[in-house]
């Protein structure tokens, strides 16, 4: 099917890109004026929720998602106390949150509401976890007068058709000095820039938005967000010595992999000047302490 393409940035508006190559049928490109890397065809609303029907979760990406359901909530459990060391209790919104894993492993810290696009995991997260979860895009399901002290998007921002409105919708839901919490693939890390085409998380339509520190960092600037840290998974090859546990470490340590997790702090001021940020800033302070001094 022929698809409309668009050469409009999502992130700053610029009109000049670079085309860089097609991956399954749509086109790659990135913008000449901030280096957001997006594809650029425009897909509705409708064929969004088409692509993360029941088959996304058990034939075509995963397995069987929800065959993994004590796993998955150990991994949740783990980021739950995590952020539970930087945000102690409060109000959590997980924007994205698929089958809820996460969202019942933080539940032992907070008040947990999810927005998920996919009425078949949503659904799951409500009938089989008793979570409160609503169905739709985070910039229109009916969250107005609500205010929430923590907001994770885990593996989400690259799926979106508006990441950018999807954040300044977070933004107004939250008080400043409120942590987001979010993770991405790095477009700039060792794996991708070895073959973007070829990079494992290339994958149109489900991923839309490839970004970087920088274009993360602009994104979350023009959102009203500081963005405070960057942590790494170590993930810089899939052989080899540096594929290792210890390698991976390193890398982390280095400010290096495929996966970022960010966090930021919402302002008080609004709209920011990016923070450009490098890889190794802040790495050597505790991550509480780093927040902590972006709240002044």
């Amino acid at each position: 099917m022929a698809r409309k393409r668009t050469g409009v940035c999502a992130l700053c508006g610029g009109i000049e890109r670079e085309n860089l190559f097609e991956k399954d049928g749509y086109p790659i490109g990135r913008c000449r004026s901030c280096g957001l890397v997006q594809v650029g065809a425009e897909l509705n609303a409708g064929e969004l929720e088409a692509i993360y029907g029941e088959d996304y979760f058990k034939d075509e990406i995963f397995d069987d998602y929800m065959a993994e359901r004590a796993a998955r909530l150990e991994s949740g459990a783990r980021l739950a106390d995590a952020l539970a060391r930087i945000v102690p209790g409060g109000r959590l919104l997980d924007v994205g949150c698929a089958a809820g894993f996460f969202l019942k492993a933080a539940s032992r810290h907070y008040d947990v509401t999810g927005v998920e696009l996919s009425l078949f995991a949503a659904d799951y997260a409500r009938t089989e976890l008793g979570l409160r979860v609503l169905t739709g895009d985070v910039t229109e399901v009916a969250l107005d007068g609500e205010r929430f002290d923590v907001v994770t998007m885990w593996n989400t921002i690259e799926h979106m058709a508006d990441p950018l409105g999807a954040v300044r919708r977070v933004a107004g839901l939250v008080p400043p000095s409120s942590v987001l919490a979010l993770s991405t693939g790095d477009a700039s890390g060792p794996l991708a820039r070895r073959d973007l085409s070829r990079w494992n998380l290339m994958s149109p339509p489900h991923h839309l938005f490839f970004f970087t520190p920088s274009t993360l960092d602009l994104l979350l600037a023009k959102a009203g967000f500081r963005l405070r840290r960057i942590v790494y998974d170590g993930v810089v090859a899939t052989a080899g010595p540096l594929a290792s546990n210890r390698g991976r470490r390193v890398a982390s340590l280095a400010g290096l992999g495929n996966v970022m997790t960010v966090y930021a702090v919402r302002t008080a001021s609004g709209t920011q000047t990016p923070s450009r940020p490098r890889r190794l800033a802040a790495r050597y302070l505790p991550l509480g302490v780093t927040l902590r001094r972006g709240r002044r």
